[in-house]
């Protein structure tokens, strides 16, 4: 839980930090020769309306960051389910929660975009030629086309992240990164199971020194790890 709060907290402070970088750039790409004069009270009044704007979509990516790390790994469980295998490890919640965040600052621009109007009321002009004046006339366009980049590689990160998964046979333990490179092992090359102090969380250390971790794959089930044990001869180290 910390874990996730700690990664949200991080995520929001990136965006907020980089937001008047990429304001300055778009204002250099298309710079407004003849720009609407607003007066300073209408400016700062413009201020606390897109400071409710920020907190709106700080919202909505803390929410759509956790729901797509969870949607990702019952896909991904589902893509794995074989009954082939008497055991089939996929990324959990916490292994696809950096996917899962990029995936949810990249939505939450869209319910960002359904409530803008309410959130603004009476001043959706004014607001326009607020936006004008940080950005230029055409950040419209430029913020479509890098949401649509983003959509595209977040979809692409979830789908390579989704890929890794740990299948258990009666004699043999197959391993697939996210490259899908496959190593298979016999249980007689595990070289140690350490039991990393909470219920669930291994580490599986194999002789070639590759390992997998619990922590980070659905579900670790304690039959499975008294098959690993009995099959290699080892004792879980606790």
């Amino acid at each position: 839980m910390l874990e996730t709060l700690k990664s949200l907290l991080i995520a929001l402070f990136a965006v907020a930090v980089l937001l008047p970088v990429v304001r300055y750039a778009l204002r250099r790409l298309s710079p407004v020769e003849h720009e609407d004069a607003m007066t300073v009270a209408e400016v700062k009044y413009m201020q606390k309306k897109e400071l409710k704007l920020t907190v709106a979509y700080f919202f909505f990516a803390c929410v759509l960051s956790v729901l797509s790390a969870g949607l990702l790994a019952i896909i991904a469980s589902i893509i794995h389910a074989s009954k082939e295998h008497l055991h089939v490890l996929t990324p959990n919640f916490r292994a696809l929660f950096a996917p899962g965040l990029l995936m949810g600052l990249t939505l939450a621009v869209f319910p960002l975009r359904l409530v803008q109007d309410t959130l603004l009321g009476q001043e959706q002009e004014l607001y326009r030629k607020y936006m004008v004046r940080l950005e230029g006339r055409n950040s419209n366009r430029i913020y479509n086309l890098l949401l649509a980049v983003m959509l595209l590689v977040s979809i692409v990160i979830a789908w390579v992240a989704m890929r890794w998964h740990v299948a258990i046979d009666e004699d043999s333990i197959e391993i697939t990164n996210m490259l899908l490179e496959k190593r298979t092992y016999t249980m007689q090359e595990i070289e140690s199971i350490h039991y990393l102090g909470v219920e669930g969380e291994y580490l599986v250390t194999f002789t070639d020194q590759t390992n997998f971790n619990t922590t980070y794959l659905k579900p670790a089930q304690l039959e499975m790890i008294a098959l690993l044990a009995e099959k290699s001869g080892l004792r879980v180290i606790r």
